[in-house]
């Protein structure tokens, strides 16, 4: 039997922690490319949070709204999704490096549409291994990695703010994480 992910210690928690330090519990937070809610959305939940979820494979969302019926779950494209309501807070973790280089610059400017004033982005990227690369499967691309300074324009140009980079977290994989702010 194949054990279930926690919500303690996962990676990328303190900087989960550091989005949400400035929320109320009861904040509303759009969780882009969500998977089945493990281990962020259930974390997010799990503190009082008013989670939505979002991803475009139908299976995980199903298995999501199963383990988590208190959350929104929406099966559909982060690129095209309509959802009028505001957040504050926007994540996206793991799941920009699956678009392409110009749908990471749209993310932004819509995460940023979402976003309540002051409201937070936070996600992740593999920064600079190779800002050429795209690799496809069955046409469509499937890991892109965009170089740093692209992810920081992509944020200023969306309205956002940066409030914190790194480009390469040890804790983290050496993923880069962007925080932004929308003022």
């Amino acid at each position: 039997m194949a054990k279930r992910a926690t919500t303690v210690g996962f990676i990328g928690q303190a900087w989960v922690d550091r989005l949400v330090a400035p929320l109320a519990p009861g904040s509303a937070i759009l969780d882009l490319g969500c998977g089945d809610g493990e281990p962020i959305a259930r974390y997010l939940m799990d503190r009082g949070f008013d989670l939505t979820g979002v991803d475009s494979a139908g299976s995980v969302v199903t298995l999501a709204t199963t383990r988590f019926p208190r959350g929104r779950w929406i099966k559909g494209d982060m690129r095209v999704v309509d959802i009028p309501q505001r957040f504050d807070a926007v994540i996206a973790w793991n799941s920009l490096t699956w678009l392409t280089h110009a749908d990471c610059a749209l993310m932004a400017k819509r995460a940023a549409a979402w976003l309540k004033p002051e409201g937070r982005m936070l996600f992740n990227a593999a920064a600079d291994l190779d800002p050429s690369r795209e690799d496809y499967r069955d046409g469509s691309p499937y890991r892109v990695d965009l170089e740093a300074a692209d992810y920081s324009t992509a944020i200023a140009d969306s309205g956002l703010s940066l409030v914190a980079r790194v480009l390469a977290d040890p804790a983290c994989k050496d993923a880069g994480i962007w925080l932004a702010e929308k003022r």
